[in-house]
């Protein structure tokens, strides 16, 4: 049976599908950065005010089942992109087992006024070069672009039965929590929470104040965004407070008993307080039921040295028609890998 291809080029049309989108996405998806939700408002509260980028997923379907979805647009510079992939941590397409790689076969060139593909954060960069290869005078690159780590807990399990964690992890765990012992840890959901903004605004403007982090933590649109995925229900936070008073917040996106630290906020009120943060919510989360954990991109030494994830590779996969076009690339791409290299060699 032949496959059909519609591309949507309209959020409203895009909020059509979110029922058959939840279908495929809670059946096959593998990161809540597959969400509706989150594809929905980051379009939404991100993209939608800036014109010269174009909503243009692709949706796939055998006979009238939604078999793939390509959460994908088209930025200013005609490269096609997965939506919001400078802050997903995880970029792919939601397919179903009903339908082989093989049987995919999209010329984003034909089908789209593009110039290139940039897919980054992507777990299966073998998958777009298989999708690719049926046509003919495309030129492709791909790397090891990034690294994201990740762990499975059994119920009840952390951090004592953990099998890896010796007496150095668990010892570490410990004199975390005594250290913070004065502070008290709360989980906010949409269910008995409204979004803090007001904190969050003035947590906020403690990070910029002690340089934890820039003037462009957190700005307008990303605070619409995360305000918009708590009240869907598809992001929860884990929040520390001392005296009533927040002192960390953990923005961790949700897709049943899976759960992805995604943006971190804390003072220095206390040491490890980041840590902590974790390690509490870590320690609630998997008294009900076994559980993923997922620790984002960059293999962070802190993440790593006390929590032992699994680490994963995530690739970036570019295509060009052009050479010309691609060998420009190339050179800038190595340029800037080489800039970035030495940067680190000399400020380490």
């Amino acid at each position: 049976m032949s496959l059909k291809v519609n591309i949507i080029s309209k959020l409203s049309e895009l909020k059509t599908y979110k029922k058959e989108w939840d279908n495929l996405f809670f059946s096959f998806g593998k990161s809540p950065f597959q969400s509706f939700e989150f594809i929905y408002y980051s379009w939404l509260n991100e993209f939608l005010h800036l014109t010269d980028n174009k909503i243009s997923v692709i949706i796939i379907k055998r006979r009238r089942s939604i078999v793939a979805i390509f959460p994908l647009y088209i930025d200013v510079y005609k490269r096609l992109r997965f939506i919001n992939d400078q802050h997903s941590d995880y970029c792919d397409f939601i397919y179903s087992s009903t339908i082989k790689i093989s049987e995919i076969k999209l010329n984003f060139f034909t089908l789209l006024d593009i110039k290139s593909i940039h897919f980054v954060n992507t777990p299966q960069n073998f998958i777009y070069s298989s999708i690719t290869s049926n046509f003919e005078n495309l030129y492709n690159y791909s790397l090891n672009y990034m690294n994201y780590s990740e762990m499975s807990l059994k119920k009840l399990a952390f951090p004592e039965k953990i099998a890896k964690y010796k007496s150095k992890e668990k010892t570490g765990i410990r004199r975390i929590k005594k250290i913070n012992i004065d502070n008290d840890f709360c989980l906010y959901s949409n269910d008995n929470f409204v979004f803090p903004l007001k904190e969050i605004h003035e947590l906020r403007n403690e990070m910029i104040s002690l340089n934890i982090r820039s003037e462009n933590f957190l700005k307008k649109e990303r605070l619409m965004l995360l305000e918009s995925l708590y009240n869907s229900g598809r992001l929860i936070m884990s929040v520390i407070k001392n005296q009533n008073k927040i002192q960390a917040i953990s923005f961790i996106l949700k897709k049943s008993n899976q759960y992805t630290f995604w943006i971190d906020m804390y003072n220095y009120s206390s040491k490890m307080l980041n840590l902590y943060n974790y390690i509490c919510f870590m320690e609630h989360i998997q008294k009900f039921n076994d559980v993923k954990i997922s620790f984002g991109r960059g293999l962070y030494d802190y993440k790593i040295k006390n929590f032992l994830p699994d680490r994963k590779k995530l690739f970036a996969f570019y295509t060009y028609k052009n050479y010309l076009n691609f060998l420009l690339f190339r050179i800038i791409f190595e340029l800037k890998t080489f800039i970035k290299t030495v940067y680190k060699i000399m400020f380490r």
